[in-house]
């Protein structure tokens, strides 16, 4: 007769579906650390890319919040140190110039291709068409000296009313939102065609997108403790607006949204984040 096999406590036994929850709790964090290098690489002129396809990418979209407070941090510094050294309004240029370097023109791209599809008379088809064009024209000059100036002209008012430290906050603060508004914009979407653009729409409006908007809103708290509820309420709800009027036009325009659009509602939200900051600060709150 063989004799009885030791049993094994119940909290200790393992099997295939424990062994296999146990390997995935040891691959979260790796797999959370390649996430975050891939958002990084991908949104930003960082070093931090992993290689990935799209899709990946697309499901690392819940970090953009996170990829937004690190670029609102490093333009809030470089406003500061900025301040220190020139008035508002060369301050404010040089931290334009750093929000569209730090992320390599990526997002400006998608606003100067949706100005000039914006201006074309005709069907969506013939305006998709247009999307893809290479070439910029008027409404892309258009897009982009009426987004931008009134973008420098915000930051020289925010750099007036609030010179020092708190000025890293409202930075922070805006580069979030931004994100936010893209978010919003693709979760209020329908793809125009299928593309790159409709794999984050369709990753923003699953998981990706829901923990995104967490992830925002977990931030945006943070800040409004030091920076105060109103002006960070205002800012985020700018960014909807802009989002929600961007996503209702280009339905109408295209169709849909494609990856253009959604880069330029980054630009425009943080645009219309800092005007509703500064409102707010000027009604005194």
């Amino acid at each position: 007769m063989r004799p009885a096999e030791p049993t094994q406590p119940a909290g200790k036994r393992t099997g295939a579906a424990g062994s296999a929850r146990e390997k995935t709790r040891e691959r979260a964090p790796a797999r959370m650390v390649r996430q975050a290098r891939l958002a990084a690489g991908f949104f930003t002129v960082f070093p931090f890319s992993a290689s990935g396809s799209l899709e990946e990418v697309a499901a690392a979209g819940y970090l953009l919040p996170l990829v937004g407070a690190l670029l609102g941090g490093i333009e809030g510094l470089v406003a500061w140190g900025s301040l220190r050294l020139f008035g508002p309004l060369t301050a404010a240029a040089v931290v334009l110039a750093a929000a569209l370097l730090l992320t390599g023109l990526h997002h400006m791209d998608g606003l100067v291709d949706l100005g000039d599809a914006a201006m074309i008379r005709g069907s969506a088809s013939r305006r998709l068409e247009s999307l893809k064009d290479r070439t910029a024209g008027t409404g892309a000059a258009g897009a982009v000296l009426l987004t931008y100036l009134i973008t420098w002209t915000a930051l020289a008012e925010l750099g007036d009313l609030r010179p020092g430290a708190a000025i890293v906050y409202f930075l922070i603060t805006a580069e979030v939102c931004a994100r936010l508004g893209l978010v919003i914009a693709a979760q209020a979407s329908r793809p125009s065609h299928p593309g790159s653009g409709s794999v984050f729409i369709d990753s923003f409006k699953g998981g990706a997108g829901f923990a995104a908007l967490a992830a925002a809103v977990a931030i945006l708290v943070l800040v409004a403790m030091p920076a105060g509820l109103p002006p960070v309420a205002a800012s985020a709800a700018g960014a909807a607006l802009a989002a929600v009027l961007i996503a209702a036009a280009a339905r109408r325009l295209f169709g849909g949204a494609n990856g253009d659009v959604l880069g330029a509602t980054v630009e425009l939200a943080r645009m219309m984040s800092l005007l509703a900051i500064i409102l707010v600060l000027k009604a005194g709150f």
